[in-house]
């Protein structure tokens, strides 16, 4: 399927993929960027096929508002690699590594796990790590994102939300960044908002031709906002009575 693809958009793979492998910087996306997402999507199906590591996962994350009336997708998904998950530990910040020079940002999710059937499929709190090596990715739209992976280099597991089909209460999560509170949203709808990025994801694969088998992770979405944030900073996310998760930004390293 990648091999198909054109040349230019090889180039856009391959230097894409190399600066993350070397865990270096660009000042800007590699010229010539897709005009759609289905060419965005291409480049990124040849960059998953050059990766050398297992797809464990995806996130979800939405197009940015002021690009909606240029496609007709108002989410977006990247690939969440198995080497890039950790489980959070009650009580200590887990390091989650960022590029050094390039764009980071924490974001606190729901993020199921799905079962054999819809029944079995499980939630859990946590928090997907955007990164990327071109600094101020976000800027240059959702082909230059789904280029890169969806802006994805983590995803941080925390407990288990038991009970998630049939909570009613509403639910206040915080995201705090260096003990300043950065972002903080109460859900009246829950868990509706992750539910339509599942059910987008599953639309979008099908389209793509990847299965989602039971086992994958689905990072559904920032529900208090994309924080950007520097190597060291320390955060902590809190999900009302469902628990919270603790972590340490820290430098991406060569593979």
């Amino acid at each position: 399927m990648s091999d198909a693809i054109p040349s230019n958009l090889r180039a856009i793979s391959a230097q894409l993929t190399q600066a993350r492998m070397q865990a270096h910087a660009l000042s800007e996306p590699p010229a010539g960027l897709p005009d759609t997402l289905t060419d965005a999507y291409l480049v990124q199906d040849h960059s998953i096929a050059a990766w050398e590591d297992e797809i464990a996962g995806w996130k979800v994350g939405g197009v940015p508002p002021s690009y909606l009336d240029r496609f007709d997708d108002r989410r977006l998904v990247g690939p969440i690699f198995r080497r890039s998950v950790r489980h959070a530990v009650a009580g200590e910040p887990t390091g989650m590594p960022v590029f050094a020079g390039g764009f980071a940002a924490i974001e606190p999710e729901f993020i199921f796990q799905l079962g054999e059937s819809e029944a079995e499929t499980r939630m859990f709190i946590g928090v997907e790590i955007a990164s990327s090596p071109v600094h101020a990715l976000n800027d240059y739209g959702p082909t230059a994102i789904i280029c890169d992976f969806g802006n994805n280099n983590g995803m941080l597991l925390g407990p288990e939300v038991a009970d998630w089909r049939s909570r009613g209460a509403d639910l206040r999560v915080v995201a705090e960044i260096d003990g300043e509170i950065i972002g903080d949203k109460t859900l009246d709808n829950f868990p509706a908002d992750a539910l339509a990025s599942l059910a987008f994801l599953r639309e979008v694969s099908k389209r793509r031709g990847y299965d989602l088998p039971a086992g994958t992770y689905v990072s559904s979405g920032a529900i208090t906002g994309v924080h950007e944030a520097e190597i060291g900073a320390r955060s902590r996310l809190t999900f009302g009575d469902l628990g919270a998760v603790e972590l340490e930004l820290v430098p991406a390293t060569a593979q």
